[in-house]
């Protein structure tokens, strides 16, 4: 967790995507001014007798732990994974990666060395490999942190710069620690035993920058061995970063990041020094409802070889080709070995002023440092030519494709109902907020309410919870619309209690009520909503898994009608392009329950791609009892630069549900060049077929699958109408052609009718098919 560069270059392009605003790249560490000031351990630090020895023994070993160490080689392999998706999209997209493998040299004195082996890094949602700097010191691709490594530093187990370290000398101020279980080893060929303790460690605040987790020491040496971990709290924008969270958009918020898990296991090598074998951090950032981003982060170490030979020699000849120089030197050393008189560069310099004024910080509830004070120690870099590095085959697979992980899933499933049970303290929540701002869930527009706009009042009850009021109101319908509600959100799911006075749509396909059918309804001159209005009370509850994301809802209302309102668009305005009329809706009460279930196999944009839903509800109450169940699938087949894509589903509804609860096919997601409003029934069937030819952008040599652009041709073609007549007859079908950008995240289409019509459309929506 320490050395975080990689996981920082893929936050940062969440960042420029709107998908994390910064969240998670900088949990801080602490940073109050130092005060000297001493009070006595708190009597609750320590559970028993037993465990405050530990803590002893590894406090003391911590600063003695590489004692008789003089060297070790080992071969080093990383991987990380960030990905794009959320409630609004039907799969995951894989948005960055990077693999790396070197062979270093840690010495307990002198020099370190890093000969790099592959890098491989690139962007798959666009295609583009990402290049390397013209000057390779100033390449983040070959940085590497040995503190994360090295057996003489604390920082190993938990990345001091955004957390307290449960190692530091202050820690007993802020972590209470109990016993866990005991682990004991064998080894029959040495007649030797190795007990292995746990060491429950809890924060004694909930802050972002305290740990809750499980240290694995051995008993007698005072070693840590293990430790698996996590932040007490989730990472919360508006309240760890206050000041830049006022110029971020409302509409974006809240943006959060979750951190499942940090977990590290330690080999013992010789049977003598536990030194870093594997490492997996697992995290989750969302933005509002509108996207999630994933993150995956790992590395290993094999092959050591602990004080032996060297067989990497810092001042070895090298081949055409080669670089080396010293970080940690201002002293450059060119390929044929002569020194030059160049600079490292002044962004380099000032990280590693950085680095060096960190190492030593005080703790304001004491005068002791709560980290040891360390030298920069040089390190040679080497590498090969950079033509040679993505190919190299040393590299690891992708995560996004891996058939291998660092951890066994049941492991890291058996590790994350540990890490859950741990006590928390309650923790206070933010000032209340009122967001007035304009922005894309604030203002809409469609041919109902018109132009409507909404303000928000939150008051938190909790760090992930709040209180919230919503009113509404559009032109020129004038109608009011109301949401009052609680909601517990984290990055994995949430609950929410809400009472409401709003429009809403049948909700099947699409997001009506979003920002890109406002724009075709005002732009396009064309509306896929089809709206009702409901006055009433729900219990909601989601989550999102891995590869899922499951929601479910309990309500109670009253249903009217919403007839059309407006026809303002910027067709109208320069023609006769009115908006149909909205499908009528009746009037009555009804309870029930609702349910849907998304799914998605991969996230590698080079092999086949299957997604899917299933929904349904159930409600009685002025109407009769009646049920609604649908399914819908889609696979996407890649084969070199063609992609073909299949997609179908079905429906039907059970009893007799009010007009407003019937199945509509139309538009961008279902038959393209129909409204939604001229093919609805008690039960339908829909198919699509398209095939694309995908065009790459830069370095032809990366080739990961998938393609950022692609031109499509289509074919859709459904039916819908009532239970009793489900088949052909009156089938409807359209084709097109369209342009698809970032592995479908955007699409623009144009299609049209050729059974059942004959109109022609152009479709400008999110999240294709392919």
């Amino acid at each position: 967790m320490n050395r975080m560069s990689a996981a920082g270059c893929a936050v940062a392009l969440a960042v420029c995507m709107g998908a994390a605003a910064g969240v998670a790249s900088d949990a801080r560490a602490l940073q109050e001014p130092s005060v000297s000031v001493s009070r006595p351990i708190p009597v609750d630090a320590y559970a028993d007798e037993g465990i405050a020895g530990l803590i002893e023994r590894a406090l003391a070993q911590r600063k003695a732990r590489a004692a008789g160490l003089t060297s070790f080689e080992a071969t080093f392999r990383e991987r990380i994974y960030a990905g794009l998706g959320g409630a609004a999209l039907r799969r995951e997209r894989a948005m960055f990666h990077q693999e790396r493998a070197a062979r270093l040299r840690w010495a307990a004195e002198g020099e370190h060395i890093v000969r790099w082996l592959g890098v491989r890094r690139g962007v798959p949602i666009v295609g583009l490999g990402v290049e390397f700097e013209d000057d390779l010191r100033d390449d983040d691709a070959f940085e590497l942190d040995f503190d994360m490594i090295d057996p003489a530093s604390e920082h190993v187990t938990v990345g001091s710069e955004w957390a307290l370290h449960p190692l530091a000398d202050t820690a007993a101020y802020h972590y209470r620690y109990r016993s866990g279980d005991t682990l004991r080893i064998r080894f029959p060929g040495d007649n030797r035993t190795v007990t292995l303790i746990e060491a429950i460690v809890e924060p004694r605040e909930a802050r972002f920058d305290r740990i809750a987790g499980s240290l694995w020491f051995d008993a007698d040496e005072g070693v840590l061995t293990r430790a698996a971990y996590r932040p007490a709290i989730e990472y919360d924008f508006d309240r760890e970063e206050p000041e830049d969270a006022e110029d971020v958009p409302g509409f974006v918020k809240p943006i959060r990041a979750r951190v499942e898990f940090i977990t590290i296991d330690y080999g013992l090598q010789e049977l003598r020094w536990w030194l870093p074998n594997r490492m997996a951090f697992d995290a989750v950032a969302t933005m509002a409802n509108l996207a999630s981003m994933p993150v995956r982060y790992e590395w290993t170490f094999e092959d050591y070889a602990v004080d032996r030979e060297p067989s990497l020699d810092p001042g070895e000849d090298l081949p055409p080709g080669w670089t080396r120089w010293v970080e940690g030197d201002e002293e450059f050393l060119a390929p044929e070995g002569q020194v030059l008189d160049v600079t490292v560069t002044e962004g380099r310099t000032r990280r590693r002023a950085e680095r060096e004024a960190g190492r030593t910080r005080d703790d304001p509830l004491t005068a002791e440092p709560d980290s040891l004070l360390e030298a920069v120690r040089p390190v040679v870099i080497i590498v090969p030519p950079v033509a040679e590095l993505p190919s190299s085959r040393e590299l690891p697979e992708p995560l996004f494709s891996a058939t291998v992980d660092a951890f066994a899933a049941a492991e890291l499933d058996d590790l994350k109902d540990r890490l859950s049970s741990l006590h928390i303290p309650a923790a206070g929540g933010l000032g209340p907020r009122l967001d007035l701002a304009p922005g894309l869930r604030r203002l809409r527009y469609n041919r109902v309410e018109g132009l409507s706009l909404s303000a928000r009042f939150a008051v938190p009850t909790g760090v992930t919870s709040e209180f919230s009021v919503t009113p509404r109101v559009g032109i020129p319908e004038w109608e009011p619309g109301l949401e009052v509600g609680w909601r517990r959100q984290t990055a994995t799911g949430g609950f929410g209690v809400t009472a409401y006075r709003r429009l809403t749509d049948l909700g099947d396909w699409g997001r009506p009520l979003s920002f890109g059918n406002s724009f075709n309804s005002l732009v396009m001159g064309y509306d896929e909503g089809l709206y009702f209005r409901e006055t009433g009370f729900e219990m909601s509850a989601s989550h999102q898994g891995k590869r899922t994301r499951v929601e479910g809802a309990l309500f109670a209302e009253r249903h009217r009608n919403a007839p059309k309102q407006s026809d303002a668009s910027l067709p109208n305005l320069f023609g006769d392009a009115v908006f149909p009329d909205n499908i009528f809706a009746a009037r009555g009460d009804i309870a029930g329950i609702s349910g849907r279930l998304r799914a998605f196999s991969s996230v590698d944009p080079g092999t086949p791609v299957l997604s899917g839903s299933i929904w349904g509800e159930a409600a009685a109450g002025d109407f009769d009892l009646y049920g609604r169940a649908a399914v819908s699938a889609a696979l996407q087949l890649p084969v070199s630069q063609w992609s073909v894509a299949l997609e179908g589903g079905a429906g039907r509804v059970f009893g007799e549900p009010p007009p407003q609860r019937r199945f509509h096919l139309g538009g961008s997601y279902t038959l393209r060049a129909f409204d939604p409003v001229s093919t609805g029934g008690g039960s339908f069937w829909f198919g699509r077929f398209e095939l694309g030819r995908g065009f790459r952008i830069g370095d032809p040599a990366y080739d990961v699958g998938g393609s950022p652009v692609r031109i499509t041709g289509f074919w859709d073609t459904g039916w819908a109408g009532p239970v009793d007549a489900f088949g052909t007859e009156g089938w409807r079908s359209s084709v097109g052609v369209g342009l698809s950008l970032m592995d479908g995240l955007f699409r623009i289409d144009i299609a049209r009718a050729v059974r059942g019509g004959n109109l022609w459309r152009l479709h400008v929506y999110s999240d294709g098919l392919m």
